[in-house]
This record gives structure tokens, C-alpha cells and sequence, in this order.
């Protein structure tokens, strides 16, 4: 599993911060190999723009940029985006800085894996006085950017640009802040994840609260506040328990295994317990004087009272608002921490006594997460460069609807076929065309009970696309307007497709005048 720092020797773990001018200029001559260390975990991890949750902000902030587009389907592409302070600032910074679109989700990708790295420097720093620990602690964080934080369906980091890929930095950035008692710092990046990712900034406000309580040495109060948390999830359960549920959200919410730890695999319930255990172990030996011991008692308080919210008051027979917070996503910050942790220890007990057998494990972890990456990743480009061709057929056919169909187009596709690959490209965000069935719209429904009532009847009338006659397929299409249908290449098919590959054909649904001309 992971997640932890075991040792005994509490000289070898930070109780304050650094002073501040040596804070400083440390930082300093810490900058040009942290720029080195981002770039190679770019290169590591890849880049992925269009692909799953990275297409629903994409499609956010092209409508941003451009209200003009998504008009069929705009309820699908607000949904996020009027939540949170992301695609409003890129949008900004896209206008001003007058850079192609492209080019500005690879310069803003790169920008938050360096201040993922930054910021996780710096708690390294409050954690540790080695410095093989400091940078084992970074390079550990570098390298397992794209582990999976326990089945919570969140990644440490994504291969992608999204609110969270900021609000992650500025949750590390406020944790380090608390550290430092610095509570203007701590509040002003705390104000700032909360803007750009809600949810997360939720349970960030959480877990700053108990490391608060547990710094000064208050481990009653903690204990009570996590109590308080408990009982108002059983409090919005209560409340919410006889909240109407519509077939459709019950079956979009129920497709999210990952909401309900009912429903989760012992394998991947012991990636809850066994961090927190191992964390409980940490906080025992270091103690609350250091830093780390503060933090690994905050992650098993905070983790722990997340476990029992969920096991006692989120249930799949009344899927409510509590579910849709997803308490269990506050294991991303435990795990983030953890990486960081760990990473000290591996630099402490390993890489400074024994160098070959501290490299051997970071090549174990470089070969392992290089691997992960490519198995989520088969079809398209490591790197999903802005000026080169996509290797994904999805993606190509995707691209050709963009630059050869009119902007008000509206698409559809079978909402019973799978993708080609694994990779999930997001058809608005790639095409800028509306359709009724995007690859993460059901799970977007899950979230927002009001767009199952759409999301519903276009798939239902979506289903088995590729096996039905076209005149059935213009029988179920017109009623919504759909004048586009990607088909399998393998259908049957009269319809006019002016592109085919060995993924997709692209084909314009006939109007009465073109049928007669055929006739």
C-alpha cells in the first residue's frame, strides 16, 4: 500500500518552520531543479487534454470563451463550470494573454505540476530536516502523479487539466500555511482551492480545523469536531431521506459504484484502512511535538470519520445529497500527504544508508507508474501534443467533425457501444459540436439529479444506434433535432458519411429533400 513515516528518532522530523530567511533562500536555489523534476514527470506521465473529466472542463471553458457553442446541450457543459472560478479565470488569462486555446491548457498543465511540486517541497521542509528526505519525499510525489487515490475514482493528479489540478497545489500551499501558523497565508489559499473546486474545498476547511486542534495539542476537541462532522452527515441524511428520486438519477448514481463503500471490493476498502492504520502507527511514534505526527493524526481523525459517514449514512437503496458530496474523496488529501510522507521515510531508512537499494525502489516506481499510464492510455499519444496529429481514430474523426460540420450541429451516437480504447476522448470538447450522448454525461447526471431527466430519454433514445435501420434511426432522432450520427464503421447505413476510419463513421442524418433526390 503506502503512506507513511515510521521512525523513532524524532531529530529527524521538523517541530517549527524554518526561519524565514533561511526559508528563503533556500527556495531560491531550489527552483532550477524543480523545474527539472516537473518536466521529467510531464514526461513521464504524459498529457491527455481531451480525455475523460479533462473533456467536461474543456467543453466548460470553450463555452466560457464562446457562449455560442453547446446551445442543444448547454445544461450538460454548465454543469461544473458555474460551480467553480476555473473556466472563468482561464477564460481571462485566454482572452488577455491572447494565446491559442491549445496552448494555453499545456502551458497552464505544466504550470500545475510545478506547483504541485513546489508545494510539496515545501511541506517536505516542515516535515523533515534531512535533506535526502526532503527531495525523496519530492521525487516519490513526482513519480506517483497519476497513482490512484484508494477506488474514489481521483487520481493523485491527472494526465489532464482540471479545477482540481489547481486546487491541489493550494491545498498543499494552506496545510503548510497552517503549519506555520500563518493564518492569513493559510486562509487566502484555502479562499482560493475553495473557488476553483468547491467540494474539495470543503473537506480542505476540514482537515485544516483538526490540524489546528491537534497543533495546539487539543486532541478532545479534535476528536469532538470530527464528532460534529458525523453527526451533521447524519443530520443532512436525515434530512434528505425522503427526497424524491426520479429512475433515471437512481440508475446514473447507482453506475457509480465508487459513491458507496457498500459496494467496494475488500481490496479496495483495505486502501482506506491501510493508510490510516500505518498513519495511526506514525503519529504514535513521532508524537504531536512534530509536524508529522500532527499531520498523519489529522489524516486518520479526518479519514476515519469519512469511513463512517459513508458506511453508516450513504446507502444505494436512497442515493441523496451526501452522496453526491462524496465523502470519501477527502482521501485524495490523505493520500497526497501520504506520497509526501512516505517519501521522506524512503530517504531517511533507505536512500541515505543504502543508495542502490533507495534508486532500485524509485525504478520499481517509475516502472510501475509508466506502465499504469500506457494501460490507461493504449490508443492515443503519450503526449497529446497542441500541434500534432492525434493518434486516436476517435480523436481524428472528432477533429474532422470540428473543421467540416456547421456549428449548430447537433450529433448523436449508440449510448450502448464502448469506446475503442480506454482513452475516453470527450466528443464536445474536441469537436465543439452538441450531442446527446457524451462519454461522462451519465456521470454528470449523477451528481445533478435535474439533468438525469435529460440525460435519461436521450439515452434511451440512443440505444442500439448501430443495429437499427436508418429510417428507425430517423424515426428516434428527429424529435430532437439530431442532424449528425457517428455510427460504428461496421453499420449498415444509407445515410450520407463523409468520414470513416476504423473507429468511427461520421454520417448526416437525410432530410426530406436529399431522401427524395436519392429516390
Amino acid at each position: 500500500m503506502n503512506l507513511v513515516v515510521l521512525s523513532v528518532d524524532s531529530a529527524a522530523y521538523e517541530t517549527a518552520p524554518p526561519s524565514l530567511n533561511h526559508s528563503s533562500s533556500n527556495l531560491s536555489n531550489r527552483l532550477i531543479p524543480l523545474t527539472a523534476l516537473a518536466s521529467a514527470t510531464f514526461l513521464l506521465h504524459g498529457y491527455h487534454p481531451y480525455s475523460q473529466d479533462g473533456a467536461i472542463y474543456v467543453a466548460g471553458l470553450e463555452r466560457t470563451i464562446n457562449p455560442s457553442l453547446f446551445q442543444a446541450d448547454a445544461i450538460f457543459v454548465d454543469g461544473h463550470s458555474r460551480l467553480s472560478l476555473f473556466s472563468h479565470l482561464l477564460a481571462w488569462i485566454s482572452v488577455h494573454a491572447h494565446l491559442p486555446f491549445n496552448i494555453l491548457l499545456l502551458l497552464i498543465y505544466c504550470v500545475s505540476i510545478f506547483a504541485f511540486l513546489f508545494a510539496s517541497h515545501l511541506l517536505a521542509m516542515r516535515l523533515f530536516r534531512s535533506e535526502y528526505a526532503r527531495w525523496s519525499s519530492t521525487l516519490l510525489a513526482a513519480v506517483c502523479l497519476t497513482m490512484p487515490a484508494a477506488a474514489t475514482s481521483l487520481l493523485v493528479a491527472d494526465p489532464y487539466l482540471t479545477a482540481r489540478s489547481l486546487s491541489t497545489p493550494l491545498t498543499l500551499l494552506a496545510i503548510v500555511a497552517c503549519l506555520d501558523r500563518s493564518w492569513t497565508r493559510m486562509a487566502i489559499c484555502t479562499l482560493l482551492a475553495c473557488s476553483l473546486h468547491p467540494l474539495m474545498g470543503i473537506y480542505l476547511i476540514g482537515f485544516l480545523l483538526t490540524l489546528m486542534l491537534l497543533s495546539q495539542r487539543r486532541l478532545l476537541a479534535a476528536l469532538g469536531l470530527c464528532g460534529a462532522a458525523f453527526l451533521l452527515c447524519g443530520l443532512i441524511a436525515w434530512i434528505t431521506r425522503h427526497d424524491p428520486v426520479s429512475p433515471y438519477y437512481r440508475e446514473a448514481a447507482l453506475s457509480r459504484t465508487y459513491y458507496f463503500l457498500s459496494r467496494w471490493q475488500w481490496e479496495e476498502i483495505l486502501g482506506l484502512i491501510a493508510p490510516l492504520l500505518l498513519m495511526a502507527i506514525a503519529a504514535v511514534k513521532s508524537g504531536l511535538r512534530s509536524n508529522a505526527g500532527k499531520l498523519c493524526l489529522a489524516c486518520v481523525f479526518t479519514g476515519a470519520t469519512s469511513c463512517l459517514a459513508s458506511l453508516c449514512f450513504v446507502h444505494p437503496d436512497h442515493p441523496d445529497l451526501l452522496m453526491r458530496l462524496q465523502v470519501l474523496r477527502s482521501f485524495h488529501t490523505i493520500y497526497v500527504l501520504g506520497l509526501v510522507m512516505l517519501g521522506g521515510f524512503i530517504g531517511l531508512h533507505i536512500l541515505r544508508r543504502r543508495v542502490l537499494p533507495g534508486i532500485a525502489v524509485l525504478i520499481i516506481a517509475i516502472a510501475g507508474m509508466a506502465f499504469g499510464d500506457h494501460q490507461s492510455y493504449p490508443v492515443s499519444s503519450h503526449i497529446e501534443w497542441p500541434w500534432e496529429r492525434p493518434t486516436s481514430p476517435e480523436e481524428q474523426a472528432f477533429l474532422w467533425v470540428r473543421a467540416h460540420t456547421p456549428p449548430q450541429a447537433l450529433f448523436a451516437s449508440d449510448s450502448t457501444a464502448t469506446h475503442s480504447s480506454d482513452d475516453e476522448p470527450g466528443f464536445r470538447a474536441m469537436a465543439e459540436r452538441s450531442t446527446l450522448n457524451d462519454s461522462k454525461d451519465e456521470g454528470v447526471s449523477s451528481l445533478f439529479p435535474a439533468l438525469a431527466a435529460v440525460w435519461g430519454p436521450y439515452r434511451d433514445a440512443q440505444r442500439g444506434l448501430n443495429q437499427l435501420t436508418d429510417a428507425e434511426r430517423t424515426e428516434r432522432l428527429r424529435p430532437y433535432g439530431v442532424t449528425w450520427i457517428l455510427l460504428s464503421p461496421q453499420a449498415t447505413t444509407a445515410f450520407s458519411c463523409p468520414y470513416r476510419n476504423s473507429a468511427v463513421a461520421v454520417c448526416q442524418i437525410n432530410t426530406p429533400s436529399t431522401t427524395l433526390a436519392k429516390k
